[in-house]
């Protein structure tokens, strides 16, 4: 959920939810950024096949799904098996009702507005797919924790350039000049201030639950699996050694199965180099802290 940088929606100002949305979404697409031409995948609850790339790495945070949809722990109370189990805060006393909120099909004027307002079109352009963003920004999140991302609904734009990678005596890996391609997205990203992102998040949130039930999920909150694919990425390990690749055919994957089977969120938090991945994560955490009670 960037050679160009990034991972994937106002009264007096955008609505800042919208920035949250751009935050993830941009994220996201550095695995899409990654890989040479990734094939689609359909969207929903299966898990899709493997994606990409590395060598030995250290566990950062929590042990949680390598791959596939992340497990939903049972709630609180056992007698209300519908209840959400990361419970949004406190809504803004004058949240819009659903009533109130366009139909995803007729969202994209607001959201384009909104989104132009945060950064100069040219900018927003160069990493977003702007055509009914709500759905696939909702799409991209729900993807995060599985092994793939379906490309053709993607809410980001795939980065032109070839990876940096160096090849050896028929060993591949990565080289290290390959992270700077995410310089720019990093910074985009840290420009943006968490609390609005969560407050207009909160804001606007029916329009994503919405469309995330819609999509296959009738009983699922969509805030549950926000913070289930923030968790994994915040899991994900950090690299001690060369990245080794391999490439059977034409793309190019992790050398280490163990690697290659992480989920696609983990594998933009190793993709980015470990100084960017540890920057995000920061950003992640704070956006976490304002997502749940």
């Amino acid at each position: 959920m960037p050679p160009p940088n990034v991972p994937p929606a106002s009264t007096a100002g955008p609505p800042w939810w919208l920035i949250l949305v751009a935050v993830l979404a941009v994220v996201t697409g550095l695995y899409l950024w990654l890989r040479d031409d990734p094939k689609p995948v359909p969207p929903g609850p299966g898990v899709p096949p493997a994606g990409s790339s590395v060598g030995s790495a250290v566990p950062d945070g929590p042990a949680g799904p390598s791959g596939g949809p992340a497990a939903a722990a049972p709630p609180d109370d056992a007698s209300a098996p519908d209840a959400p189990k990361y419970p949004l805060p406190v809504t803004q006393p004058d949240a819009p009702t659903m009533a109130a909120l366009p139909d995803t099909d007729e969202s994209d004027p607001p959201v384009l507005e909104a989104l132009h307002g945060l950064a100069a079109r040219n900018v927003m352009a160069q990493f977003l797919n702007m055509q009914d963003f709500v759905r696939r920004f909702v799409v991209t999140v729900d993807h995060l924790p599985r092994e793939l991302i379906p490309t053709q609904l993607s809410a980001v734009r795939r980065v032109p350039g070839a990876l940096a990678v160096a090849s050896e005596e028929g060993t591949i890996t990565l080289q290290p000049e390959n992270f700077s391609r995410y310089d720019a997205f990093v910074r985009f990203v840290e420009t943006l201030d968490p609390a609005k992102m969560v407050a207009v998040y909160l804001r606007f949130y029916p329009l994503l639950q919405r469309e995330y039930r819609a999509m296959g999920f009738p009983q699922g909150h969509f805030n549950d699996r926000v913070i289930e694919a923030i968790d994994d990425m915040l899991a994900a390990p950090e690299v001690t050694g060369p990245i080794r690749l391999e490439q059977p055919q034409v793309h190019h994957r992790f050398a280490d199965p163990l690697l290659e089977s992480l989920s696609a969120g983990r594998k933009i938090m190793i993709r980015v180099g470990p100084e960017h991945a540890a920057r995000l994560k920061k950003v992640l955490r704070e956006v976490r802290a304002g997502l749940v009670r």
